[in-house]
């Protein structure tokens, strides 16, 4: 009975935790972004663009998916790149997240944009999961506690790499699964150490299976999460068979995750060039530059990088900066006065320290850069190709940087525990990362203004989404046919267009396969308006001005054809008497 009891205060422990820290989460979100987002029957946001026009990639694939027939894998969308159609994995549209929602499909509003309300759940998550990894192990309770636990997630939501993700790139905030890995990770060493194994070993599964319907590049962290909970099989409980199980059935429910969704086995090559150029600068730690030229820092310049890295921002802010510094000094210092203690804590984080260096090593790749200054390494070039499957090798950081801002936290923990005055140790604690938290957000106040302004912004009056001639271009219709290769700044509005008017198109917004059939009916296309004739329930659209007239030349006293020109996008669309 006394240990049901200790165990059932431990779980309420946790759970109030996690709770405060989703509450933070939350108030860091709506302080950033408001609430404009939430209204998900507003898009005009989204096709505004936020820091380039990604979101209105994940957005177009979403819409198209929603109207796509069902299919396995369920990710597939034959709506676009009609009529090879394409897997949402490849729009980043968050495939669980389409997959679920779209089963509600029928009851939906008409325009339904979910993508404020997963952001704000990412913020949620975040903070529940940062407050559950500082506060375990704590034996503080009451007010202190709470205390704690949102202190410690306010720190990792306010992480730069959190924020410059969010709205630009939907998928890649859902940071949350690496600090849920990590924590079940260590949750599962310590329970080891004590001769247990928790029930909740699936988790290992779970997260994996999670991950690749998210954004495979969480994949590489959360699995390698999961490779040391194996680990700690074989060095702990010395069962090197029951660890290599416990990873083999992490990747086979990833493999299975892959092929329900179409990330994996659906034919598209998956590694792409660019390995070792959309990479991370070895100064991007203090280098507070990113896309969309924000103010990342009060007092730190930007500084200079290779073009594609900016993908590789993996700025810490000034508050986390100091706190690791600071815990680097303490801990160097310790290990000197105590070399037993400083040998038992390489002993026990040795793996996930080898983890580490691993993904920074990835991060940076054999192309190492320091500002402008660069030296390459050559490698194989078939070990190029395989890396070239994460070729945004940055974002393999993120776990990095999680287990920085835990190490700073617990080092400060151990530091104040070391009073003799425990209760004036947990108050200095408190106290101190209070600190540090008030030093990040200072830091990043200026950036949070101008996220603020930027969803303060006027919704665009007139866009091809909006307008009252194309609003009207599916009554009728069932297909938006483009009839050359469009410009390159249209491409992802006029793939939204085509979603909002339930129309199948040929096109292509992925980011990987090639759609050789879609490409072929774009000629089709063509050929069949230059010879006079036209497919009645197909509109066509061109951004070419020099063909449009040749159509007004061929169909302008067509009275069953309309013809209009919105933001540099021409179409053709055959009229229907509406009954």
């Amino acid at each position: 009975m006394v240990m049901q009891n200790l165990r059932q205060n431990n779980t309420m422990r946790k759970l109030t935790a996690a709770l405060i820290g989703a509450a933070v989460g939350i108030a860091v979100f709506l302080w950033l972004y408001g609430t404009m987002t939430l209204d998900v029957t507003r898009d005009a946001w989204i096709i505004n663009g936020y820091d380039e026009t990604d979101i209105m990639q994940h957005y177009a694939g979403w819409v198209l998916f929603r109207n796509s027939h069902w299919a396995f894998p369920l990710g597939y969308c034959d709506m676009l790149a009609s009529p090879d159609g394409t897997m949402i994995s490849y729009t980043d549209s968050l495939p669980w997240v389409s997959i679920f929602l779209k089963l509600f499909r029928g009851i939906l509003p008409s325009t339904f944009q979910w993508f404020g309300w997963y952001i704000l759940f990412c913020f949620a998550m975040q903070g529940a999961a940062g407050a559950l990894l500082c506060t375990r192990n704590r034996s503080v309770n009451g007010a202190v506690y709470g205390i704690q636990a949102a202190l410690c997630g306010l720190l990792f939501c306010c992480l730069p790499i959190l924020w410059e993700r969010a709205f630009r790139h939907v998928a890649l905030t859902s940071q949350y699964l690496i600090l849920f890995s990590l924590y079940f990770y260590l949750e599962y060493r310590a329970a080891l150490s004590r001769g247990k194994r928790p029930r909740w070993a699936f988790v290992f599964a779970l997260l994996p299976f999670a991950a690749v319907g998210i954004h495979p590049y969480f994949l590489p962290p959360v699995m390698l999460c999961v490779l040391l909970a194996g680990v700690e099989l074989w060095r702990t409980a010395h069962r090197p068979l029951a660890g290599a199980g416990l990873f083999a059935t992490g990747l086979l429910a990833a493999l299975a995750g892959g092929l329900i969704t179409g990330a994996l086995g659906s034919g598209v090559e998956i590694s792409r060039y660019g390995y070792g150029e959309i990479s991370m600068n070895l100064n991007a730690l203090i280098n507070p530059s990113s896309r969309g030229g924000y103010t990342w820092s009060r007092l730190l310049p930007q500084q200079p990088q290779a073009t594609g890295q900016y993908d590789g921002f993996n700025y810490l802010g000034l508050g986390v900066l100091i706190l690791v510094a600071v815990a680097l000094l303490y801990s160097l210092w310790h290990s000197v006065r105590c070399p037993a203690t400083a040998k038992s804590w390489w002993k026990c984080n040795a793996p996930l320290f080898a983890v580490c260096v691993f993904l920074s090593l990835f991060a940076v790749t054999n192309n190492i850069t320091l500002g402008n200054w660069s030296v390459s390494i050559p490698i194989p070039q078939a070990l190029t190709d395989l890396c070239g499957i994460f070729r945004s090798s940055g974002r393999m950081f993120y776990l990095v940087t999680v287990c920085m801002v835990l190490f700073g936290v617990s080092t400060l923990q151990d530091a104040c525990d070391r009073f003799q005055d425990h209760v004036a140790g947990k108050a200095g604690f408190c106290l101190m990362l209070a600190v540090f938290c008030g030093i990040q957000i200072w830091d990043l106040s200026l950036v949070a203004g101008e996220k603020q302004a930027m969803f303060e912004r006027p919704d665009p009056e007139h866009t091809v989404t909006t307008d009252y001639e194309t609003q009207q271009i599916g009554i009728g219709n069932t297909k938006l046919m483009a009839a050359c290769q469009l410009r390159e700044d249209r491409v992802r509005e006029l793939a939204i267009l085509a979603g909002k008017q339930g129309l199948a198109t040929n096109i292509s917004i992925a980011v990987s396969g090639s759609y050789p059939q879609a490409e072929a009916s774009m000629q089709e296309a063509a050929d069949l308006l230059q010879g006079g004739s036209y497919d009645s329930q197909t509109v066509y659209v061109t951004t070419d001005e020099a063909q449009y007239l040749l159509w007004k030349e061929r169909f302008g006293n067509d009275p069953t054809v309309g013809m209009c020109i919105v933001n540099s996008c021409y179409f053709l669309v055959p009229l229907h008497t509406v009954p």
